[in-house]
């Protein structure tokens, strides 16, 4: 049986995780300079922009006619959903130019990190007002902000991470980076703080509108964190640093998917 909102958990959960691993990108810019960018600095960024066009490519399916998505900019003046689609797709158009910059001369551009990731939040707060919606009270409140900065922020941390350790080691001993490592670790907590704090502002609403508040979500993530942290000091093992990630990597993803599935059926939920 298919997901009805299955494109639109892809959607906002691919953009936002690009939008969290181009923060981390900014950070790790800006506390290592020029080392993080000869560190395969293009990867990530291209890693980011894949994340955004499948979002995109997912966010097309959710249409009843694929074909006329070109039309759903065509309402910027009243419209979040067209400033939605308009936002992300300048976001992604940065990005290219970003994966450019860094294939050409090696370097991140930090001017261009830095509009990026103004471009990155301009995103997450357009979604947010897409679905801020006066006639649906289980989203109009603040647990839908803390909840989408919460997974930008955790996933970008988990993508981060993934992405540095696969290219030869991540930033393991990097000399004068040796913190890198452990930041996606430090976002993602972050990340998983605000969702929480999401949570308990979304629990009043869940038990109006008779919606039984689930504790998967948090519980698969904060295990995942635990693993996770459990790979940063393993002591040097690559096998069981991937070994203890994975699991991490797999209770994060899941539990963000349980939340977002949550979160669109709390619109039937309302009774609207």
């Amino acid at each position: 049986m298919t997901y009805r909102h299955g494109s639109l958990v892809a959607f906002t959960l691919l953009v936002q995780t690009a939008v969290g691993s181009v923060w981390c990108i900014g950070a790790a810019l800006l506390l290592s300079g020029s080392r993080f960018s000869l560190l395969h600095c293009e990867w990530h960024a291209l890693f980011a922009l894949l994340m955004v066009l499948a979002g995109l490519a997912a966010s097309i399916a959710h249409l009843g006619r694929p074909g006329v998505c070109f039309y759903a900019i065509r309402n910027l003046r009243r419209s979040w959903l067209s400033r939605e689609v308009a936002a992300t797709g300048a976001f992604a158009g940065i990005l290219a130019v970003m994966v450019l910059t860094c294939a050409w001369s090696g370097e991140l551009n930090g001017w261009v990190v830095l509009v990026e990731s103004l471009v990155g939040g301009l995103v997450l707060y357009v979604m947010v007002r897409a679905y801020r919606l006066r006639t649906v009270p289980s989203w109009n409140h603040a647990g839908t902000v803390l909840g989408f900065l919460g997974s930008a922020l955790l996933l970008g941390g988990l993508q981060f991470t993934v992405v540095s350790d696969a290219l030869m080691g991540g930033f393991h001993g990097t000399s004068g980076a040796d913190f890198l490592p452990s930041m996606g670790l430090l976002v993602a907590l972050a990340g998983f703080i605000f969702k929480v704090q999401g949570q308990g502002r979304s629990f009043s609403q869940m038990a109006k509108s008779r919606m039984s508040f689930s504790f998967s979500q948090p519980v698969l993530q904060g295990s995942g964190l635990v693993l996770w942290a459990i790979s940063v000091v393993s002591g040097g093992s690559i096998s069981l640093e991937w070994t203890f990630l994975s699991l991490a990597a797999a209770g994060l993803v899941i539990g963000e998917i349980v939340h977002r599935i949550r979160f669109y059926d709390a619109y039937h939920s309302a009774g609207l």
